[in-house]
């Protein structure tokens, strides 16, 4: 269907799942030439699927993809298509003959990006010129209705955080390679991410080592003595206290400026907001003096931990957090502070977001 009128019958087309497609001009002829049970999205026939989970499905190397203007029906959309996953660091597909920076012609000026709907599955989208341009802190693209597309950055950037404490505005995060950092001496300095994992940069026409890290002109927005946390990204995809099994929960993470943004440390409305902290400023876990944890190792509070501890704050993978084990693809986690859910958007996680529709 085109990107506007509405949700209809149409000559069945030609062109099979994968092939070259065109969008006839709106009107009576406004439909693709893709054959049944697929769809146009940016020149490419793509298999249509069900978005909720049921039939029909993508297969085990797709994930299905929602896109402003395509299968909606008033403010909802009824169906989506199914985008090809991908390494959300190397913005390599996961299958496929030419996989570089999501099968784009030319790897230093992608014309696709591996994105997330979910924080679990990552899939490539595309992506216009302009957008390459969209990398750590700078607002993303988005509807004129506010909000964010989902594919509204740079590749190997996501529209993720709002722009500080109290703002509506959504910035793009830089994806990291994340490492265990606390204030010991021997973990402080991994708070910007492991500078051994290789990882794409929009206009490099490869993934190097070392690009991984939340580091100006790499994955973030600052010098690396500021110290932007490379947070992991699994507390960001935990809904009441359960995590969606993953492959990137402990090999992904998101660049994050804490000191854009605030809390209220002593759930006291009487007193000032605090600073996020860092988490090269986070004690460890169970190890320090007047600081007091709940049952779960959690929840810490006292004069040797007034901000908790580190693996509450995203800056422990899941082993070294107290996560053991997952059944029927979901674990008990530890609580985490919850007022991490408060600067994530909510098309990632278990909310929902559109991508934007390039024709």
């Amino acid at each position: 269907m085109p990107p506007i009128g509405h949700i209809g019958c149409a000559p069945e087309g030609t062109v099979a799942a994968g092939g070259a497609c065109t969008v006839g001009a709106a009107g009576p002829a406004g439909y693709s030439n893709c054959a049944k049970g697929s769809e146009c999205v940016a020149g490419t026939c793509k298999t249509i699927c069900d978005h909720q989970g049921g039939a029909p499905a993508c297969d085990a190397n797709h994930a299905c993809g929602q896109y402003e203007g395509l299968f909606e029906s008033g403010d909802m959309t009824v169906a989506g298509v199914c985008d090809p996953k991908c390494d959300p660091l190397t913005q390599a597909l996961l299958a496929g003959t030419t996989t570089a920076a999501c099968g784009s012609p030319d790897p230093a000026a992608p014309n696709a990006g591996c994105f997330t709907f979910t924080g679990i599955d990552f899939t490539c989208a595309p992506v216009g010129p302009t957008t390459l341009a969209l990398t750590d802190r700078m607002p993303a693209r988005g509807p004129t209705s506010g909000g964010a597309y989902v594919n509204g950055c740079a590749p190997g950037f996501l529209p993720f955080f709002r722009e500080m404490t109290g703002s509506n505005v959504i910035v793009c995060a830089g994806m990291c390679a994340p490492l265990k950092t606390d204030m010991t001496p021997a973990l402080r300095a991994n708070v910007v991410g492991s500078k051994t994992v290789p990882a794409k940069l929009p206009t490099k026409a490869a993934p190097e080592a070392g690009d991984a890290i939340c580091v100006t002109n790499k994955k973030g927005s600052s010098l690396e003595a500021i110290g932007q946390n490379c947070l992991f990204m699994w507390p960001f995809n935990v809904e009441n206290n359960m995590l969606p099994e993953s492959p990137y929960n402990d090999g992904l993470g998101i660049c994050f400026d804490f000191r854009k943004y605030t809390y209220d440390r002593d759930n006291n409305a009487g007193t000032p907001p605090e600073q996020v902290p860092s988490c090269a400023a986070l004690p460890p876990k169970g190890t320090v003096p007047a600081c007091t944890c709940d049952a779960m190792g959690s929840n810490c509070t006292g004069t040797g931990c007034p901000d908790g501890q580190a693996h509450e704050w995203g800056c422990y993978n899941t082993t070294d957090t107290g996560i053991t084990a997952f059944t029927n693809d979901k674990a008990q986690v530890p609580a985490i502070k919850p007022v991490m859910r408060e600067f994530r958007v909510g098309a990632i996680g278990t909310g929902e977001g559109v991508r934007h529709l390039i024709r």
